[in-house]
C-alpha cells in the first residue's frame, strides 16, 4: 500500500510538472512566437505537413508552392511532417495551430524524462529531471519554430526508457520495441539509425547473464525492428525515386555543404554553406540548390551528385579533416564560435535571445551532468542508455558538421545526469549536520 501511495504522489507531481511545461511551451509559442522564415526546414515541414492532408503525398514544397511542379521528395524523413498533417487534417492549416500540437510533443517529452530519471535513480531524480527538462530552453525552442527536434527528443527519451527496461527483462518483445521506437526517430531524423547502432550493440554485449548466443540474437531482433519500422519508406522511395534511398536525400546537400573551402579553414570552419549561381561566371564550391526545373529533375540523381562532391572534396582534403571534425563537435557542444553559431541558428527563426539562454543552460548544467556520471559509475549504476546519444551526436557530427541544434538527442539525458547529481548534494547537504555554536568561554576567577 506504501508502494502505491509513492507512485501515486509520484505520478501526481509528475503530471503537475508536465502540465506547467505545456503552458511554458504555448506560452513562448504565443508571447514570443518565433517567427518562421519562409525558405527554412520549418517552412517546408509546415507547407509538407498541408501537403499531405490535402492528398498530395510527399512532395518537394517549394516546387510546389512556387512552380507548381509535383516532384516526389525524400529531402526530409517522414515522421515529422507526417505528425503535422494530423493537425492540418483537423482544420490547424497554420503555424500557429501546428505549434499546438508541437508543444504538446515537448511537453510529453518531459512527462518521459521523470520516467527514464525514476528509472535511473529513483522518484526525486525523476521529478527534479522532469522540473529541468520543463524550463531548459534547449528542449523547447524547436517547438515554436515547427523543427523535428521537438518530435526527435520524445523518440529518443522512449528509446532509453525502453533500453533500461529491455536490459531489467532482456526479452524479445522488449528488445523489439526497443527497436521499433529507434526506428521512428530515424524517421525523423536520420541520426536515429546512428544512434540505433550506438544504443543497442553495446547494450546487448553487456547483458553478462544471459548467454551469448541469446545476446547476439537480441541485438539482431532489435536492429531488426529498426529495418522494419524503416522498410515501407525506403520501399517508397526506391518506387518513386528510383533510387536507394533509406531514409532522406538530405545527405547529398549535408555533405556537399560541409565539405567545400570556406568551411575548411578559416572563421566558418566546421559549418554548413550553400553558394549559388555567381554573377561573374566562376565556379561554385559550396552547395548550389536542386535546378528544379530541368528537364527530367530527379531528387535522388541530383543528391547523389551533390554527395560525391562532397565526398571527392573531403578526400582530396584529407588532411584537413581532424581540424575540421573537432571544429564540428565543439560547434555541436557549444564550445567553439559560440557567437556565430549562435547567430547562425537565429537565421532559421530561432530567438537570438532565447537561443543565448538556452546555451547559459545548458553549461550551467554540464558540470552537475558530470558529477552525474561520476556517481552513476560508482554506484555501477547501468549508463549507457544515457551516454549513448552523446556518442551518436559527436560521431553524426563529424561526419556532417557542427550545430547545437544537433544536440537535441542528448538534451534529455544531459538534464537526467545533472538531477542525480542535484539529488545527491541535497542528499548530502541534509546529513551534514548543522555547525554548532563554539561554547562561551568559562571566565576567568580574578582575585
Amino acid at each position: 500500500m506504501a508502494v502505491l501511495t509513492r507512485v501515486r504522489g509520484f505520478l501526481g507531481a509528475l503530471l503537475l510538472i508536465t502540465g506547467v511545461a505545456l503552458g511554458i511551451r504555448l506560452g513562448y509559442a504565443v508571447a514570443v512566437d518565433p517567427q518562421v522564415p519562409e525558405l527554412s526546414d520549418a517552412s517546408a515541414y509546415h507547407l509538407l505537413a498541408n501537403d499531405l492532408a490535402d492528398g498530395k503525398g510527399y512532395v518537394r514544397p517549394f516546387d510546389l508552392a512556387a512552380f507548381g511542379l509535383t516532384h516526389p521528395t525524400a529531402e526530409y524523413p517522414p515522421l515529422f511532417p507526417a505528425a503535422l498533417s494530423v493537425a492540418s487534417l483537423a482544420g490547424g492549416r497554420s503555424v500557429g495551430s501546428q505549434r499546438i500540437l508541437t508543444c504538446i510533443i515537448g511537453a510529453g517529452t518531459v512527462f518521459l524524462v521523470g520516467l527514464l530519471g525514476r528509472r535511473v535513480r529513483g522518484d526525486a531524480v525523476g521529478i527534479v529531471a522532469a522540473a529541468l527538462a520543463a524550463v531548459y530552453p534547449m528542449l523547447f525552442i524547436a517547438d515554436g519554430v515547427l523543427m523535428s527536434e521537438g518530435l526527435f527528443a520524445l523518440l529518443v527519451t522512449a528509446a532509453l526508457l525502453l533500453a533500461y527496461r529491455a536490459v531489467d527483462r532482456p526479452t524479445p518483445w522488449r528488445f523489439a520495441a526497443l527497436g521499433a521506437v529507434l526506428g521512428l526517430a530515424a524517421l525523423t531524423r536520420t541520426e536515429g539509425l546512428l544512434l540505433a547502432l550506438v544504443l543497442v550493440v553495446p547494450l546487448a554485449i553487456r547483458l553478462h547473464q544471459v548467454p551469448t548466443g541469446r545476446r547476439a540474437l537480441l541485438g539482431v531482433v532489435a536492429l531488426g525492428a529498426t529495418v522494419i519500422v524503416i522498410a515501407p519508406w525506403t520501399i517508397r522511395n526506391a518506387v518513386q525515386l528510383d533510387a536507394f534511398v533509406p531514409i532522406s536525400n538530405n545527405v547529398g546537400s549535408a555533405l556537399d555543404g560541409a565539405n567545400c573551402g570556406p568551411v575548411y579553414s578559416g572563421s566558418d570552419i566546421g559549418l554548413w554553406r550553400s553558394t549559388f549561381a555567381a554573377t561573374n561566371g566562376t565556379s561554385t564550391e559550396c552547395f548550389e540548390g536542386f535546378d528544379v526545373r530541368a528537364p527530367g529533375f530527379n531528387e535522388a540523381t541530383a543528391a547523389a551528385v551533390h554527395r560525391d562532391d562532397g565526398l571527392s572534396y573531403a578526400a582530396h582534403h584529407a588532411d584537413r579533416l581532424p581540424v575540421v571534425a573537432a571544429a564540428r563537435v565543439l560547434r555541436t557542444f557549444g564550445a567553439f564560435h559560440v557567437s556565430q553559431e549562435l547567430n547562425v541558428e537565429s537565421f532559421e527563426g530561432r530567438p537570438h535571445a532565447w537561443l543565448v539562454a538556452g546555451f547559459v543552460g545548458y553549461w550551467l548544467l554540464v558540470p552537475f551532468a558530470i558529477v552525474g556520471v561520476v556517481l552513476l559509475l560508482l554506484a555501477r549504476a547501468l549508463l549507457w542508455p544515457l551516454v549513448a546519444p552523446f556518442a551518436a551526436v559527436a560521431i553524426g557530427t563529424v561526419l556532417t558538421y557542427g550545430n547545437q541544434r544537433f544536440r537535441i538527442g542528448a538534451e534529455p539525458p544531459l538534464v537526467i545526469l545533472a538531477a542525480v547529481a542535484f539529488v545527491a548534494i541535497a542528499a548530502r547537504l541534509r546529513r551534514t549536520p548543522a555547525p554548532q555554536p563554539s561554547p562561551e568561554p568559562a571566565p576567568e576567577l580574578v582575585g
